[in-house]
This record gives C-alpha cells, structure tokens and sequence, in this order.
C-alpha cells in the first residue's frame, strides 16, 4: 500500500479517537447523544479491525517478498 495512504488512515484514526474522548467529555447526555457516540465507536472498531488486517496481509506481503 502507498505510505501516504496509510498515514492518511492513521491520522483519520486518531482524530476520530480523540473525537470519541472528547464526546464522552463533554456530550449532552441524552438519548440521541448517546447513540451518535455509539455509532461511532462502532465505526472506529470496525475500521480498526479493517486496518489491522490489512496490516496482516501487507506484513505477510513484504515477507513473501523477502523470502524469495
């Protein structure tokens, strides 16, 4: 994968991180709020995993290149 790319996902990472931290902070704390935050830890979760795998297979990649 191109290192911009992946530098572009991780800082999308982080801000949406702090963004989670800052929302529990700082939120309303009704309903609505709590299902907005929600959402998006699900969606941070999920493209997490998507990442790490996608680690995986970029490791598995470079080791089969080097192996040869």
């Amino acid at each position: 994968m191109d290192e911009n790319f992946l530098a572009d996902r991780r800082e999308q990472l982080r801000l949406r991180l702090r963004q989670l931290i800052l929302l529990r902070e700082t939120g309303p704390k009704n309903p609505a709020w709590h299902t907005a935050r929600m959402n998006l830890i699900w969606r941070t979760h999920d493209e997490l995993m998507r990442a790490s795998e996608e680690a995986d297979v970029e490791e598995q990649s470079i080791e089969n290149r080097t192996s040869r």
